[in-house]
């Protein structure tokens, strides 16, 4: 078993080293649409062997609140930014509303335990992780159910803030875990640089569309 553990770990770790870089190749190459999308599609291939890999490591050799919760996170907007530019301004499938909710209930339901059960685990990192994982399942369903029309050109923002929210995922739980003796800020920093970046690309390609419409 144990070395079954040890497997999962090192694919888990270079996988999770892997994404980092793969994610950083792909936002450098954001103004090149056919590198875009060829290294969007290698960081998504590999966020699914981190989640899959983080969610073994959880259900079988050890239980950490954070790691479930940003497992959690980074799968969903992994999924749903890449979900975001499949559909553009097409509404989500009864399978992406099912797999929102139950996200949803499975990370609320999990923090709700920890709760009861007590042990060390940080309110100040979950919490905050948790929020975003609502944020943006929320944003979801809210949409599909009443504001597609008025959301619907949305989605290019849409693809930017969950992409880059997985992306600052995975920075989180590798810094989290090699930098552990600076808990909590290892893991709230670069969460807190990943907002900063989505301001920024958001703001960006803002300033580029209303540039579009005015020379029209």
């Amino acid at each position: 078993m144990q070395t079954l553990h040890t497997i999962n770990i090192i694919v888990h770790v270079l996988f999770g080293t892997l994404g980092l870089i793969i994610g950083l190749v792909t936002l450098l190459f954001q103004n090149q649409p056919q590198r875009h999308i060829r290294y969007g599609r290698y960081f998504m291939f590999v966020l699914i062997v981190v989640v899959a890999t983080a969610f073994i490591g959880i259900l079988f050799f050890r239980s950490n609140p954070f790691l479930l919760i940003l497992t959690l996170l980074a799968g969903y907007v992994g999924y749903s930014g890449y979900r975001t530019v499949r559909l553009r301004e097409q509404k989500s499938s009864t399978v992406d509303r099912l797999l929102a909710g139950s996200v949803l209930i499975a990370g609320v339901l999990y923090v709700r335990s920890m709760q009861l059960a007590g042990g060390n685990w940080s309110p100040a990192v979950v919490y905050p992780t948790l929020s975003a994982l609502l944020l943006v399942v929320g944003y979801d369903l809210i949409k599909h159910a009443w504001l597609f029309q008025r959301l619907k050109t949305w989605w290019l923002y849409e693809h930017i803030y969950k992409m880059m929210s997985a992306y600052s995922a995975l920075a989180s739980a590798f810094a989290g875990t090699v930098f552990s003796h600076y808990k909590p800020y290892s893991q709230i920093l670069p969460s807190t640089f990943g907002v900063l970046l989505i301001a920024f690309f958001i703001w960006k390609r803002t300033q580029k569309r209303k540039k579009i419409l005015l020379y029209r």
